[in-house]
């Protein structure tokens, strides 16, 4: 049974490789969104929250495609954005059959 200890050195590794990879692209993220969402988003629903949920998934997917660009890109990123992409527009589907008609 692994204890803490040792779960925490696997994390750190995990970290260092990941790192390696993609860089400090978790440090990109907020700017990201900010742009997306000048504005500000509002999360009024459980569907507003499931499709936000899948956005920031997105984003993070396309920012270390991004942090891979001058080495090709990176395909496990690009196989990830054409799902979620999919999962958004059938949460967005779904979303607009729960939006309440007016009468």
């Amino acid at each position: 049974m692994a204890r803490v200890p040792e779960m925490l050195r696997e994390g750190a590794d995990t970290y260092e490789q990941r790192n390696e990879l993609y860089g400090d692209n978790y440090h990109n993220f907020g700017r990201a969104m900010m742009a997306l969402f000048p504005r500000g988003v509002n999360c009024d629903s459980v569907d507003d929250h499931n499709r936000l949920g899948i956005m920031v998934q997105m984003v993070g997917k396309l920012g270390r495609y991004c942090e891979q660009f001058e080495k090709g890109g990176h395909d496990d990123s690009l196989l990830d954005l054409a799902v979620y992409s999919q999962m958004l527009r059938e949460l967005d589907e779904e979303a607009r059959n729960n939006q309440e008609l007016p009468f």
